[in-house]
């Protein structure tokens, strides 16, 4: 128990230190629309490819934060990395259920033995697609919302900026703080168990989205990417997602992920 105590209290010096790094780049970011409105036209068709401009490192550390997730590094937290065929560890239970699948053996012997696995399964699948709609019904209407007040002209390129500097920060908010995700639309257990966590690509990138230009098409083509290699995986490979069937996921199995200590911590609370 020491040493993932240990193992939680390094992360949380680490993603403390991330999100004092993602403030500095909000207010930089702040600091440059503000006196140095000039450097937007960046943003803005090939302009991309003029000069060079601080917005071209907050570029760099977005795409770094997509190509992240595609790439099987190790200090990458195991709700990113679980659509990974390398980090599934069948459950005990699931394996059995399988067996007793492919073994085709009469009806009354499943029903006796295994069947119940396969009906928690399909519930606990759907409780979670129930919560992921939620999450994308919330974020079409926000897209909406953005798309009608850039069309109004109400928000420009430079609030749109702020916009996704702004989510840049919430995303580790909702790691250290609070998550709106897991406690209201979701209700997953914690942070590693969660059905979107790699939604959040596609989340950063959704204000600057609506500006057209290299800039925000090349981040929006990760975004998609990331978000499309997690649910192309989660069709052919569902078991990968779930602590019920991927042992990894388990809280037994926790080595100190910052999601499943808040959890116990508050589990022991109650």
């Amino acid at each position: 128990m020491k040493k993932v105590s240990e193992e939680i209290r390094k992360q949380y010096r680490l993603y403390w230190v991330k999100f004092g790094f993602r403030i500095l780049v909000l207010t930089a970011v702040t600091g440059l629309v503000i006196f140095y409105p000039e450097e937007l036209n960046v943003l803005e068709g090939m302009h991309f490819f003029q000069h060079v401009s601080f917005l071209h490192i907050v570029w760099a550390l977005w795409a770094w934060y997509m190509i992240e997730k595609l790439l099987p590094l190790q200090n990458t937290s195991r709700g990113s990395k679980k659509y990974r065929r390398s980090e599934f560890q069948p459950a005990k239970e699931y394996e059995a259920w399988l067996e007793c699948r492919q073994n085709r053996k009469p009806e009354s012997e499943r029903m006796a033995g295994r069947e119940d696995f396969g009906i928690a399964f399909q519930q606990e699948r759907r409780k979670c697609a129930r919560g992921a709609g939620r999450v994308l019904g919330a974020w079409i209407l926000a897209a909406l919302v953005i798309f009608l007040l850039k069309r109004s002209h109400i928000l420009g390129n430079r609030e749109l900026l702020l916009l996704s500097a702004l989510f840049y920060v919430g995303d580790l908010v909702c790691i250290l703080i609070w998550c709106p995700f897991r406690d209201v639309l979701m209700k997953n257990r914690c942070c590693t168990q969660c059905r979107i966590y790699n939604w959040d690509t596609l989340m950063l990138i959704l204000p600057v989205a609506f500006i057209p230009g290299f800039y925000s098409y090349s981040l929006l083509g990760g975004a998609l990417l990331v978000v499309g290699c997690w649910e192309i995986a989660h069709v052919f490979h569902p078991e990968r997602f779930y602590a019920l069937t991927n042992a990894s996921l388990q809280c037994r199995n926790c080595k100190g992920e910052l999601g499943c200590a808040r959890y116990r911590k508050g589990e022991r609370k109650g």
